[in-house]
């Protein structure tokens, strides 16, 4: 018996020791806790609110392993806010959930590959798909996705369907914040080492659900809205240009859907004036809805843009006063910004000044209810400035710093709500820890 049990042993072993000769397994981890300061965050302060102070934190335990012509990962994460639990825990009531999990089967060339479970999703500037990585949550999705790749010509392909749980006899979804179903296709082409040229082109299906007096569904249907566009950029030496717009058709995902036709431009461009510092200048249009147009031809439509899985965070400044988590079906947005960025052997900063104007006329309700006459708001929304800094605690560890301050107008006000009079501001600081627990590489 102990001798079957030798053999039975050995043999697992040496299979395990093969199976594994062209193996690599990584394990890694995250810790990120961040301090953040709010006053006249995402909207202006007023007279009656206090500032908010808090500490929120994400951890992760990430799995990477790849062998021959398979690649998976997981990742496990969680994300609290310091102190929502008391020191003596009973029962968790926050479980640690899955932001990645997914097997990437691949050619053996690796020309074509096959990736599918849950994802991040990143394409170009992470303007209409991206990780939102600022978001201690992040952002990924279950989908299936195909890629192909040669040197110069990158294509893929991906589809994501959606249901609340698995049911017998109907396909009804109830999920809120989040869409039923998604396709989408994205191609690149290196023209030259300088020039690239991006095409996107992605379908969102929303379900429309009707309901009874009791709250019971009656019926549903489902509403697809399509995001196409392009994404063109040019890098010589110290000059860098970065222009992408897209459009948006269909309808919206209303039990009365109204027809979708709305666009944004991007254009930036940078230079380098020395190799430690490096300044960008940029405009961004996002469409929005006119409040002063009130004929019904104009109402049937809906014109404003909306980025619907974008890092929104990284654009229109950081103190998110659009579209991050709001602004959706608003007046738009024209940002104007300059932006100043220094790299130092042992740290970087940087700073932005963005000028806010609505891309549609804003409705002046004042006006309305005093004379009855609809009358335009002046556009300018208001100035925000962003100073930020990041720099090396201790090999391995990553502090970084931020502080922006909005300086808000009556037509602010009259989107956002608050008072211009106020202090609105924001700061907060960031510890990113990123060890490798375990690396073993048998190629």
């Amino acid at each position: 018996m102990k001798t079957i049990l030798k053999k039975t042993i050995t043999i697992a072993t040496m299979t395990l020791v093969l199976g594994t000769t062209y193996a690599q397994l990584k394990i890694s981890g995250e810790i990120r806790p961040r301090f953040e300061y709010r006053h006249g965050y995402k909207a202006l302060s007023d007279s009656a609110a206090n500032h908010a102070a808090s500490i929120n934190q994400r951890t992760r335990l990430n799995f990477d392993y790849k062998q021959d012509q398979l690649t998976f990962r997981v990742i496990l994460q969680d994300v609290r806010t310091w102190g929502n639990q008391p020191q003596l825990v009973g029962n968790e009531n926050f479980g640690i959930s899955i932001h990645e999990a997914w097997g990437e089967a691949s050619s053996k060339d690796n020309t074509h590959k096959l990736k599918f479970g849950r994802q991040e999703l990143v394409y170009d500037d992470h303007r209409i798909l991206g990780s939102v990585g600022w978001a201690q949550q992040a952002r990924s999705h279950d989908a299936l996705l195909y890629k192909y790749g040669r040197t110069k010509f990158k294509f893929h392909a991906g589809l994501a369907y959606n249901q609340s749980k698995a049911s017998l006899n109907s396909t009804s979804y109830l999920q809120p914040k989040s869409y039923k179903s998604m396709q989408y296709i994205w191609a690149n082409y290196a023209a030259t080492s300088d020039l690239k040229i991006s095409l996107l082109a992605m379908s969102i299906g929303q379900q429309v659900t009707y309901k009874d007096i009791n709250e019971q569904v009656t019926h549903f249907h489902d509403n697809y809205t399509l995001t196409s566009g392009t994404r063109i950029t040019y890098n010589k030496k110290k000059l860098g240009i970065d222009f992408s717009g897209y459009y948006q058709t269909g309808a919206t995902a209303q039990e009365v859907a109204r027809s979708v036709s709305a666009y944004n431009l991007n254009v930036t461009i940078s230079y380098k004036i020395t190799d430690k510092i490096k300044t960008t200048l940029g405009y961004a249009i996002l469409s929005g809805n006119n409040k002063t147009d009130t004929t019904s031809n104009y109402s049937e439509t809906e014109h404003s843009f909306n980025p619907y899985f974008g890092t929104n965070h990284k654009f229109n400044g950081f103190m998110d006063y659009f579209y991050v988590g709001n602004h959706d079906g608003s007046i738009g947005l024209n940002d104007a910004f300059l932006k100043v960025d220094y790299k130092h052997e042992k740290f970087t900063t940087g700073i932005t000044g963005h000028a806010f104007l609505a891309n549609a006329s804003i409705l002046d309700e004042k006006e309305k209810v005093a004379t009855g006459e609809i009358k335009a708001m002046n556009s300018y929304l208001g100035t925000e400035i962003d100073i930020y800094g990041a720099f090396k605690l201790t090999p391995g560890t990553m502090c970084k710093v931020g502080y922006s301050q909005m300086f808000g107008t009556t037509s602010m006000e009259a989107v956002k709500g608050g008072d211009l009079r106020e202090v609105s501001n924001w700061a907060y600081i960031m510890i990113i820890i990123k060890p490798t627990l375990f690396h073993q590489n048998n190629k």
